[in-house]
């Protein structure tokens, strides 16, 4: 009786261990920088995956918050030079969401080495995500 119930426990242990929290994932990046007459354009996609969805007759909704931070070429961090929202409904389930960034810097900034930070926020859940990508 005590192997069975102590057999039962491990099964259950095992179980609730193996159903993890769900976490945003942040993949598949792309940067890329256009010079103009007074500077550059800054463009960038990152695809997002593992946030919450709401469901309301067989409606699916995600809403995704993000701010952009940018690292220079010598250590100095330039917070929320752009920030937005993805909200999106569909009829089934969303697997994932691209956020689509642009900015611009003047021409005091040099081409190569930046990293364009992505701050997201999955806003049913509250959980948060920070990637970083190189510019160049």
């Amino acid at each position: 009786m005590k192997e069975k119930f102590l057999f039962g426990l491990i099964i259950l242990q095992t179980i609730a261990c193996s159903q993890d929290e769900k976490k945003i994932v942040l993949f598949s990046t792309e940067s890329f920088a256009y010079t103009m007459e007074t500077g550059w354009e800054i463009n960038g996609t990152v695809r997002a995956k593992g946030f919450e969805q709401k469901e309301s007759g067989n409606r699916y909704s995600a809403k995704l918050s993000y701010s952009i931070d940018l690292e220079t070429q010598d250590g100095r961090l330039l917070e929320g030079i752009d920030s937005g929202l993805v909200d999106k409904t569909a009829n089934e389930k969303i697997d994932e969401l691209e956020i689509n960034i642009q900015f611009q810097l003047d021409s005091t900034y040099k081409a190569g080495g930046y990293k364009i930070i992505f701050n997201v926020t999955d806003d049913l859940s509250g959980k948060k995500q920070r990637y970083r990508v190189i510019a160049s």
